[in-house]
């Protein structure tokens, strides 16, 4: 009796060995009588569980696996019908995946330092048949036909030594904006919309006066036309000081996540500066090659004088990026936050995470006069908040998700605002918008030639237009490659959802890499934003010191830009960049 309960004990353990496992999936085995028995094919695949979620993966793969049933196909030998998948949805960082050679089928993954792992050889499986073959699932459309110059410079490298890019390895996944979030609803209420034909003396000196409820009666707003959901926001920096000086008689003006300020606001002021930078300047701090237009020195009285053009070659003088006028002014708005002290208690704690930031956003404080008017997030803030909204929804029975809207972020200028209306209203792209955070779908090294064909069928079933609307529908937020929903589809997002998608469609998109070799070679110091706004003040110090923080204890803006200059040039000089 005890040797049939071992053999039962051990028959049971390899069953539950072989559910634990990633697949089971079948190999051919010419003396096995159930080599060809028909059972779904299992791919491991991995979600970053950040902000996005993944009720939108579920969604996609319910819908996959719906069009792949019944139909039968063949891998390593064995018969399948069918698909299914394995899924870990965690919030774990690529770089330490990397490191502990975490390994999955298929990834869906941000912060991913492209050409470093392409190098290593043992991360990314080529897919450039994705790319580049009809989609059968979308009359032939391919998938490069989605991408933009940038991307596929950047993304298709050159393998054979010639020069020319021949096979892609990822393919771009959702969209990392960061920016500013308003209430609606506070706005509408308190009348914190700028009233037409206002006059800017009144904004020193009569500033109520500035303001107005009335829905007829605000400025044409960022986008220069009436009648748009941008009405009575702010244009300019001027404007939106202003609007912030307003709001704190009752309110506190802004919040953000004091815990990861580092980030959140290194983020933020990166998306400043490319939206005074443009598309061509801003995007010289990726391929360090071509002409600074806008470098500037600022003297101790803070006056703003414009130097002359600099021809940027990466490896020896890049550096010079970090006089570029839309960094100082980034730094100088941010420093009118701090300073004046338009945030809440928590944007300068330790301890207040981005979902303390959200709730207090959503819900309010018990302290009415702390409710923030405007939150500093990124664009997936709305999927984070979704328990809050719940919450609401349960308690009030309203839907709060209609709230809610991505502000234009104001110019450093009224010149450049007037230049941003005016291609607006000529169907131009007057937005500049900053993607961050480098997210990639990617096939995971070592999946056989026939388990590959069924997961890059899988990757083009992902990014047919309607699979990217259906993203865009359950998560309010973009896909980072090209695709348009019509007003049923945008109909079926938030107000905040749809705000983000319009004001996409009339910009250009700056992505923080490049082809350039000197880029590829030092990916990681540039990608995320650790050396842009990292300052020191001395030739002898490379500590890096947070924006905010400094602000905050009494350091300048100019002290701090002039310190970007130091300490780049440091980093250049120095063993960390491969020349």
């Amino acid at each position: 009796m005890k040797n049939l309960f071992k053999r039962l004990l051990v028959i049971t353990m390899a069953l539950l060995t072989c559910v634990s496992a990633f697949s089971c999936k079948k190999k051919q085995n010419s003396d096995d009588p159930n080599a060809n028995v028909k059972n779904p094919y299992t791919f491991t695949l991995f979600n970053f569980g950040g902000g996005y979620g993944r009720e939108w993966l579920d969604t996609l793969i319910t819908r996959y696996k719906k069009e792949r049933a019944g139909k039968e196909f063949v891998v390593d030998g064995v018969t399948y019908d069918g698909v299914d998948f394995d899924v870990d949805s965690e919030k774990t960082t690529m770089a330490s995946m990397v490191s502990n050679k975490v390994s999955y089928d298929i990834w869906f993954q941000e912060q991913v330092f492209y050409n470093e792992y392409v190098r290593n050889g043992n991360v990314f499986e080529p897919i450039t048949e994705a790319l580049t073959t009809p989609n059968p699932y979308e009359d032939g459309v391919t998938l490069e036909r989605k991408l933009t110059a940038q991307q596929k410079d950047f993304y298709k490298v050159d393998t054979n030594g010639d020069g020319t890019g021949d096979t892609y390895y990822g393919i771009p996944h959702y969209a990392g904006y960061v920016g500013i979030v308003y209430n609606k609803n506070l706005f509408e209420t308190n009348g914190w919309y700028f009233r037409k034909n206002y006059d800017k003396s009144e904004l020193e000196t009569a500033l109520d006066f500035c303001f107005t409820k009335d829905l007829t009666d605000r400025t044409p707003g960022p986008d220069g036309k009436a009648n748009t959901d941008d009405d009575g926001l702010p244009t300019t920096y001027e404007e939106f000081f202003a609007l912030c000086q307003k709001i704190s008689s009752t309110n506190v003006p802004l919040s953000w996540a004091g815990k990861y300020r580092q980030e959140y606001l290194n983020w933020f002021i990166t998306a400043l500066t490319a939206n005074y930078e443009g598309l061509e300047q801003m995007s010289l701090n990726y391929s360090f090659s071509g002409t600074a237009k806008n470098l500037i020195s600022v003297s101790d009285s803070g006056v703003v004088t414009q130097l002359d053009d600099v021809q940027i070659n990466g490896a020896q003088n890049g550096y010079e990026l970090s006089k570029q006028a839309g960094k100082y002014y980034a730094l100088s708005f941010l420093e009118k936050i701090a300073d004046e002290g338009w945030h809440s208690e928590g944007a300068y704690s330790n301890t207040y995470e981005q979902t303390y930031a959200q709730s207090d956003f959503v819900k309010g404080t018990q302290d009415s006069s702390a409710r923030p008017a405007m939150l500093i997030d990124g664009v997936w803030w709305e999927m984070e908040a979704d328990g809050y909204f719940d919450e609401i929804q349960q308690g009030l029975g309203r839907n709060d998700k209609d709230r809610y809207g991505w502000m234009p972020l104001p110019c450093a200028t009224e010149e450049q605002a007037t230049t941003r209306a005016n291609a607006i209203q000529n169907g131009g792209k007057g937005y500049t918008m900053m993607d961050t955070h480098n997210s990639l779908c990617f096939l995971g090294k070592g999946l056989s030639a026939d388990a590959k064909k069924i997961a890059i069928d899988f990757i083009q079933f992902a990014y047919t237009d309607v699979s990217l609307a259906e993203f865009s529908t359950i998560t309010d937020t973009t896909k980072a490659v090209t695709y348009s929903m019509d007003d049923t589809q945008k109909a079926k997002m938030s107000a905040f959802g749809r705000s983000v998608m319009d004001m996409q469609e009339k910009a250009d998109i700056v992505y923080g890499f490049s082809n350039k070799t000197f880029y590829q070679l030092n990916e990681s110091n540039f990608s995320d934003y650790k050396e842009m706004y990292n300052s020191s003040y001395t030739e002898n110090s490379t500590t890096q010191k947070i924006a905010f923080d400094q602000f905050k204890e009494g350091i300048s803006a100019k002290k701090y830009f002039d310190g970007l200059y130091i300490y780049n040039k440091q980093l250049w000089n120095s063993a960390a960049i491969v020349k």
